[in-house]
């Protein structure tokens, strides 16, 4: 009783585990938002950048001072010992507030980063996945092979025995089958590179199982070509940088034009007089209150102009890299839908190549097993039938990475 016990334990931890490692493709992609290392550190640069506001929108820090007479003035009501000063700076009205601005904006285009970075995070995820999901399949394909081969050998082996056939027969059947199981071992070592990518991408133990539950049909695209450009000018993030750049530009115009205006100060001095003893005047050693003003003039407009100057020349730059970056994106969505209209013929193809592969297979291992004829043929034909379902198998991978391609550049 405590060994089945023992038996129906390991039964369920193997499913359950089997079923905790499969995991369709969305909940992937959701691990990847929450766990990401390069988002979460995009993010702490974002809340960073959002600290500068306050940094930079305060007054000036107020200055105070302390002077000693080492040799005291004399006045009419005393001597003049110490000397206490207080200052405060002012800037032209609007500028702390123009500063701010400034800053805001950059923190926003610091946000799109996190937009840009997720949309190739999850480009990235589905292409491991995709590859994962292929290797996969082509293992349940050559197993399936496998399992025809050793129906084909127990035919060839009857076939021996009835002396229809040759014993090279099965041996030939039986070196067809160990290639196959070699195949099996190289596509289980070739799983580990998208499974290091995948952990990578989500922060999870090298050793974290992946085991693909998706099932790829055929499918056709979710957008035009020109509904996506559409998207892409409306809203992609990276555009939204440039864009948010640039208006950090202009804000830095107004910034720069503020601060070539004249700014302020205020400051206060008190003095310490002592009491004269050669004589006694009224307000005999009475200290000194000394209120003042100042005035900072910008005089030298040269570095204002230059600083205006080189905001409009990134503007024009900003406009030119986000004109070259639509392009950029076109080029690629052409070649993704290109990639996946030459998916979806080769799919077709390889689809009508099986059935008829199929039709001739049936024939040939119906003439095998009764008369031990076309043996070569048979074997020829069935490793034909193998490549025809692993192409197709490929070419529906690609339909996906190829939508995957096109899904990169959708905000």
């Amino acid at each position: 009783m405590e060994m089945m016990n023992k038996i129906l334990m390991s039964v369920l931890l193997l499913f359950f585990s089997g079923f905790l490692a499969a995991q369709p493709l969305e909940q992937l992609l959701a691990q990847a938002d929450s766990n990401n290392l390069e988002l979460k550190a995009l993010y702490q640069d974002y809340l960073a950048a959002l600290e500068k506001a306050p940094q930079v929108s305060q007054l000036p820090e107020p200055e105070a001072g302390l002077g000693v007479f080492a040799l005291p003035v004399e006045t009419r009501l005393g001597p003049q010992w110490v000397r206490l000063s207080a200052t405060q700076q002012f800037p032209w009205k609007g500028t702390l507030d123009a500063r701010r601005d400034l800053m805001l904006v950059m923190a926003k285009a610091q946000f799109e980063k996190i937009a840009a970075t997720r949309l190739n995070l999850h480009y990235k995820v589905k292409a491991a996945y995709y590859q994962l999901y292929e290797l996969a399949k082509k293992q349940l394909i050559i197993r399936r092979s496998i399992d025809v081969f050793r129906r084909m050998e127990s035919i060839a082996l009857a076939n021996v025995e009835a002396g229809r056939s040759k014993l090279a027969d099965v041996l030939r059947i039986q070196i067809r089958i160990k290639d196959l199981e070699e195949e099996l071992e190289l596509l289980e070592t070739q799983k580990q590179k998208p499974l290091a990518v995948i952990n990578g991408l989500l922060n999870r133990n090298a050793g974290a199982p992946v085991v693909p539950v998706d099932t790829l049909t055929t499918i056709d695209p979710a957008y035009s070509l020109d509904s996506i450009q559409a998207l892409i000018a409306a809203g992609h993030p990276v555009l939204r940088m440039f864009s948010l750049q640039q208006e950090a530009s202009r804000e830095a115009i107004k910034l720069n034009e503020l601060e070539g205006k004249p700014s302020f100060a205020a400051g206060l001095d008190y003095i310490f007089v002592g009491e004269r003893s050669d004589a006694n005047p009224d307000g005999n050693g009475r200290d000194i209150l000394s209120p003042r003003i100042g005035v900072r003039i910008p005089l030298y407009r040269e570095k204002y102009d230059a600083k205006e100057q080189e905001e409009r020349i990134k503007i024009h730059a900003l406009e030119l890299r986000k004109e070259d970056l639509q392009l950029q994106f076109r080029t690629a969505l052409e070649q993704a839908f290109a990639n996946w209209d030459d998916a979806r013929i080769r799919f077709q193809l390889f689809e009508d190549q099986k059935q008829t592969t199929l039709s001739v297979l049936d024939l040939l291992m119906a003439a095998y097993s009764a008369e031990g004829a076309s043996f070569i043929d048979l074997l020829q034909t069935e490793d034909q039938y193998i490549k025809y379902d692993l192409m197709q198998l490929s070419a529906v991978v690609k339909m996906y990475q190829a939508q995957a391609e096109i899904e990169r550049y959708i905000p």
